[in-house]
């Protein structure tokens, strides 16, 4: 391993996993280990190498986002680095004032759309932003994530007829720990 992934290993490691479990996961469950990948999106370093990667993965897109509060960090590199592609967030439940929106940012009817997420784990989230976008007229180009925690998610959005792509799987980083 070299160059910009090399450097995004070398930060998750440092910074963004934890083996001292059990930790509780968004979805419910529980495991030994915790990647806590907000500790790279929003370090100067991780923002630039995360960009740089996931924009090599994510051609022919218009904008980029997923769900809020982990796939922002994410987006915003993404389009700063570009310059061209705009970035959005989808929320969790729909905002109650103003113009009452779930999406946020920059997205367009008829975008061809990233999706980005930090940490996958069941990928019930990552379907979540697809329908929103979805709604909005949006096509899914590809679902990228920094981590694939090998817990179901990969299968789910494959098996809902997204690409998906992670530049890591948990295993890259621990192959004995029940994660």
């Amino acid at each position: 391993m070299h160059g910009a992934r090399a450097q995004l290993y070398d930060l998750i490691e440092r910074y963004g996993y934890f083996a001292e479990g059990p930790y509780t996961l968004s979805g419910g469950g529980t495991s030994n280990v915790y990647f806590d990948l907000r500790r790279i999106t929003m370090h100067p370093r991780g923002a630039s190498v995360v960009s740089q990667l996931m924009l090599e993965r994510l051609q022919g897109i218009d904008a980029v986002g997923g769900m809020e509060s982990g796939a922002i960090p994410i987006a915003a590199a993404i389009a700063l680095t570009s310059g061209t592609v705009r970035a959005f967030f989808i929320r969790k439940a729909e905002k109650m004032h103003g113009r009452r929106r779930l999406a946020e940012g920059c997205l367009k009817s008829g975008d061809n759309v990233g999706i980005v997420e930090d940490v996958t784990t069941s990928g019930r989230s990552v379907l979540f932003a697809i329908k929103a976008v979805e709604q909005l007229d949006g096509t899914v180009m590809k679902v990228i994530s920094i981590l694939d925690r090998q817990t179901g998610a990969k299968e789910l959005i494959e098996s809902a007829g997204y690409l998906f792509e992670s530049l890591f799987v948990a295993s890259d980083f621990t192959n004995d720990i029940d994660f």
